[in-house]
């Protein structure tokens, strides 16, 4: 990456400003010059406004849009002048009309629970003889309530205590009692005491539709509420309309504005004079030429660019194949990478799927999780946490199977001798010292790799002595993985084992005396490749309670059709839950060994993604 800053003249700035817009390869940052700010277009109020109305307008057409089997192809508008831009958004009628239309819809469902909730009070007094309409006094008052059964005993003390002054009407309900009370006007705290009694409700019986006797409020609630229901059929059905006509129209016109934002409050980022503009930015090397290129037809030479001496961290560039892409996006959500370090992810892209499908290694969970997996994909929004997750789901479920086909699991089946002739795979019960082994080479490798990149990012960060620390770390775990492999299990010769034991010590010696940093470190250096160990116990694990299910709950139809169906649901239940204990704890264990074991070793993190001046057109097109 390299910072640079771009002079030009103040009359051409629009033009550079839509030049490196549609360029895309610089990030604009604001320069540190001690001269005035730029201020935004004047424009750029009307048009935030209008693309905060397009958004919601789009957002509530997209609940009704039905997506076309095809869309085809379609016409891609040009991006106008703003003046013309402006124009074209105000015409669209479809905006105006849907948000009107969501609006009403609001209003017709709050009209219609307001109506359902009165029917309901209507429907306790129904036979009761009560006329609403009479309810009305200036000598008496009229307070209405449900009691719950729970309640009826502690109410009707307090009902035949206000019967001795009251007038009560009283109504058996499926829920328990409703009852209307007349009292003196002058009396307002006459029913305080009941409506104080747990279980006890105050209702009201005073809207404008309680005219007449329970009967006939009913009918005209139950007419209104056919009204508001037509008339909310109605509503939806034109937003149905308009989605299928205009979606696509009201999403093209919202791009356009949105690039027009982007571009509109670009000039806040430059600095400026009453004839030129100070424009500063990060751009990659490799796109320099491309930059001046580009400024060069639009001002026709009448700029400078030159390159800067960086006062701040360059951002990090992400540029990976696409279908790798969600890795970045975890890697992004735990932390990004800085620019002056390696970027690990190429690492972790490689080892997390590794370890995630040796814990797992079931063909049939590799299948359903692929699945499981597929289903969640398709059902997020592009780009969304939960879509990268189920993305890399994908890809982890691709290597449960390959480990599964290795060691022969088909939901704890031993398949392989009929599917693949001559392939029968490893055994996990049978060779768990191997398995356990494999895994621990597995973390001496990442550990390895790791303090390897601590030594290049220390070295390139100035810090010799604790580089070479890292190095002779590595040759601590090298030949100390060696001189225990020879003293306990006989892999290699005493001649081997007595010299690489001797390199060990000379190497811990060497590393506590270059880096007290790095020798605080030296415990984790044997803890950390044993965690990997992990990898064995949980695959495992998964593995003998597959057997376990299949041994005990196996569906079999010589025991009858009832027990058949019975353990076929346990079946299926009690593997379903293996296979998800099994990704939880894959998920879980493969990210930690990844973030905690490997990346303790180098990893800074706290970089900011390059995010260049651009906008990715889906639907519109530059003039």
């Amino acid at each position: 990456m390299q910072k640079v800053r771009v002079l030009g003249l103040e009359s051409q700035r629009p033009r550079v400003v839509k030049e490196l817009h549609r360029l895309g390869v610089i990030e604009i940052r604001k320069s540190k010059l001690e001269i005035p700010d730029d201020s935004p277009e004047e424009v750029l109020p009307s048009i935030s406004e209008l693309v905060v109305r397009y958004t919601s307008a789009l957002s509530v057409l997209a609940d009704y849009r039905k997506k076309p089997k095809a869309e085809g192809r379609r016409e891609r508008i040009a991006q106008p002048k703003t003046a013309a831009l402006l124009a074209l958004a105000k015409k669209v009628v479809a905006v105006n009309e849907t948000l009107s239309l969501d609006e009403r819809k609001t209003e017709i469902e709050n009209e219609i629970a307001r109506v359902e909730a009165e029917a309901e009070t209507a429907a306790l007094f129904l036979g009761s003889g009560v006329d609403f309409s009479k309810l009305h006094s200036d000598v008496m008052a009229f307070s209405a309530y449900t009691i719950g059964r729970k309640a009826r005993k502690d109410a009707g003390r307090e009902l035949d205590r206000l019967s001795e002054n009251c007038e009560i009407i009283r109504k058996e309900t499926k829920q328990g009692l409703a009852v209307l009370i007349a009292y003196d006007n002058e009396d307002a705290k006459a029913t305080d005491a009941l409506e104080h009694t747990n279980g006890v409700r105050k209702i009201d019986v005073s809207a404008a539709e309680f005219d007449s006797d329970a009967e006939g409020v009913l009918r005209k609630l139950t007419a209104s509420k056919a009204r508001l229901e037509k008339e909310r059929k109605d509503t939806v059905a034109r937003l149905e309309k308009l989605a299928r006509e205009d979606y696509m129209h009201v999403e093209s016109v919202l791009e356009l504005l949105s690039v027009e934002a982007e571009r509109a409050s670009a000039s806040i980022s430059f600095k400026r004079t009453e004839s030129a503009f100070v424009l500063e930015g990060w751009v990659q090397k490799r796109r320099f030429g491309q930059l001046e290129l580009g400024l060069d037809r639009v001002t026709h030479g009448a700029f400078s660019i030159e390159e800067m001496e960086a006062d701040e961290l360059a951002p990090t560039l992400v540029a990976r194949p696409s279908f790798l892409k969600p890795f970045d996006n975890l890697m992004e959500f735990f932390s990004l990478p800085r620019s002056d370090e390696i970027d690990p992810t190429w690492i972790f892209i490689l080892f997390f799927p590794v370890f995630y499908g040796l814990m797992v290694s079931d063909v049939g969970y590799g299948i359903a999780s692929l699945a499981l997996a597929w289903l969640i994909d398709k059902r997020t929004e592009p780009d969304s946490l939960m879509n990268s997750v189920a993305r890399v789901w994908e890809i982890c479920a691709l290597a449960i199977i390959f480990f599964g086909l290795l060691s022969n699991q088909y939901f704890g089946f031993q398949l392989n001798q009929y599917l693949i002739p001559g392939f029968v795979g490893f055994d996990w019960l049978k060779n768990t010292p191997a398995v356990l082994a494999i895994t621990i080479v597995f973390g001496i490798v990442q550990v390895m790799i790791g303090l390897l990149f601590g030594f290049f990012n220390s070295k390139a960060h100035g810090h010799m002595k604790l580089a070479v620390a890292r190095l002779t770390s590595m040759v601590v775990i090298a030949a100390g993985t060696i001189a225990v492999s020879g003293a306990f299990f006989g892999l290699f010769g005493a001649t081997v084992t007595e010299a690489a034991a001797g390199i060990s010590i000379a190497a811990l010696v060497a590393t506590v005396a270059l880096s007290g940093i790095e020798a605080a470190e030296m415990m984790s250096l044997v803890s950390h490749p044993l965690s990997y160990a992990r990898i064995m116990g949980f695959g495992l694990a998964s593995v003998i309670l597959a057997l376990l299910i299949d041994k005990t709950f196996t569906p079999s139809l010589s025991a009858g059709i009832l027990p058949f169906l019975l353990f076929s649901v346990i079946f299926i239940l009690l593997h379903f839950v293996n296979m998800i204990l099994g990704v939880f704890e894959g998920i879980v264990q493969g990210a930690r060994l990844n973030f905690v074991e490997f990346f303790s070793k180098f990893y800074t993190g706290g970089g900011i993604k390059f995010k260049p001046f651009f906008y990715r057109r889906r639907y519109t097109k530059e003039a």
